[in-house]
């Protein structure tokens, strides 16, 4: 590689400057990364930094030292970095160093980029193709190159809220995407932008097919674009489960190819439905945070982008060593936070509740019980608990009571809905909201009242 795609230099001059002005810690990370740098020791000395700062810890060489003893070439970390703090010709040039790394690695990757296109002209794939991956490959150097500050005047902020406000008051403008389902959409008032919806419930609760159903109903009623990630269930059990919710046709029957008569009428319009429509799915497990990202981006470039749905947050994988699951569920967890603001769209976050809650009266599930992370608690901006209690009459009618025990934008409450389990899809709820659990248990007259005709009572994830 040509020395100009890289500057040793201005890498030990940036680490040195960090070394000996801790301020300067925070600029410089939130404008370089690790990728940028070219020498692996650089690389490797400048994440245990960044790390060291994040714990809030001091950052010297003596510290670096006890974080991380060696670097990869088995060099002393304490020599290394010594030697780059007395070498550092002036901390006051710091962002003429980090410019140099950072358009270095542009170069890098555009070099990269290059030689990623011209090996797919040798493999004889089609034009198109190729035009395709490096538009791609463009499209993802200039976001490296925004030149956008990261800060904004407040005057701004408002100013563009004012004309959001007017345009909801002449209802030229939605506060959020609907579910599809009456209660829930007043119950959370719409899917909004930036905003990380945790979905959580026990296996066999129903929150997958919830997810699903929220995407397919923002993609195929015209609302928008929608993105499945299942990270769990294959891409052909998602289809079946479309064409049954859509279609109003038994899943069983789908799995198992023995369709009557009256149901292949019902499978064409559910077919019609979904055809030409923007609902796109990814099946791959072991997705990684950044993975999930740049699929997302992929769509949202091409397609646009309106609503992520991930199912679920156990299956993602890690990125890096972590002290235990927990913590890194918690890093996941910010990541897709950032997802979500990043890409300006709703994220339905699928995740699963530990059993606390069926040892509870009543069996109703809290927040708390979020398996693994207290973190996903506390990112999320809404959390809607999915609750069927399969051991009651109203439970195995298919009553499920949808719990929201956080939201940053509507009060707390809940709501009922209906799930018809051989359908893989919930409806509207019709019946009365009934009695607390607590009198459900002391008199089974309510159940009468909301009992569903010919349903199974089938419980779908």
């Amino acid at each position: 590689m040509n020395r100009e795609l890289f500057s040793d230099e201005a890498e030990h001059a940036l680490l040195g400057a960090m070394l000996l002005d801790g301020e300067l810690l925070d600029a410089i990370t939130s404008q370089v990364s690790v990728a940028d740098f070219h020498d692996l020791e650089n690389a490797a000395l400048f994440r245990a930094m960044t790390e060291l700062h994040s714990a809030g810890s001091p950052v010297d060489p003596v510290t670096l030292h006890e974080f991380m003893p060696a670097l990869p070439s088995g060099a002393v970390t304490l020599a290394y970095s010594g030697e780059l703090a007395r070498n550092t010709p002036s901390i006051a040039n710091w962002k003429a160093y980090a410019k140099v790394v950072t358009e270095r690695a542009v170069l890098r990757r555009l070099v990269d980029a290059a030689d990623a296109v011209r090996e797919l002209a040798t493999e004889n794939r089609p034009v198109a193709e190729i035009i395709a991956n490096a538009q791609q490959a463009m499209a993802d150097l200039r976001d490296l190159q925004t030149g956008e500050p990261d800060y904004k005047r407040m005057d701004e902020v408002v100013t563009r809220n004012i004309d959001i406000i007017d345009s909801k008051f002449n209802g030229a403008l939605q506060s959020g995407l609907s579910t599809g389902l009456v209660d829930l959409d007043k119950l959370i008032r719409g899917l909004r932008k930036k905003t990380v919806t945790i979905v959580a419930g026990l296996p066999g609760s129903g929150k997958t097919t919830l997810g699903l159903q929220i995407a397919q109903h923002i993609a195929c009623g015209g609302s928008g674009v929608g993105m499945v990630f299942s990270l769990e269930m294959p891409e052909e059990e998602l289809g079946n489960r479309t064409l049954a919710s859509i279609g109003g046709i038994d899943l069983r029957k789908l799995d198992d190819g023995q369709l009557q008569d009256d149901d292949w009428p019902r499978l064409t319009s559910a077919v019609s439905k979904i055809l030409d429509k923007p609902l796109f799915v990814c099946d791959k497990s072991g997705l990684t945070v950044a993975r999930i990202r740049s699929i997302a981006r992929q769509v949202q470039r091409v397609q646009g982008l309106d609503v992520v749905v991930i199912d679920y947050i156990g299956l993602i994988g890690s990125e890096g060593k972590a002290c235990n699951r927990a913590s890194e569920l918690g890093k996941i967890s910010t990541g897709i936070v950032n997802i979500a603001k990043e890409l300006e769209v709703p994220v339905i976050l699928l995740a699963q509740l530990n059993r606390e809650s069926t040892k509870r009266p009543g069996k109703k599930p809290i927040a708390s019980d979020l398996r693994e992370s207290g973190q996903i608690e506390a990112d999320a901006h809404c959390i809607i608990l999915v609750h069927r209690d399969n051991e009651s009459e109203e439970g195995q009618n298919g009553v499920t009571e949808l719990i929201m025990p956080k939201c940053r934008h509507a009060p707390i409450g809940s709501c009922l809905v209906q799930q018809q389990g051989q359908f893989a899809r919930f409806v509207n709820f019709t019946g009365n909201r009934g009695p607390s659990t607590e009198e459900v248990e002391m008199g089974r007259g309510f159940a009468s009242k909301y009992k569903p005709s010919n349903q199974s009572r089938s419980a779908e994830r």
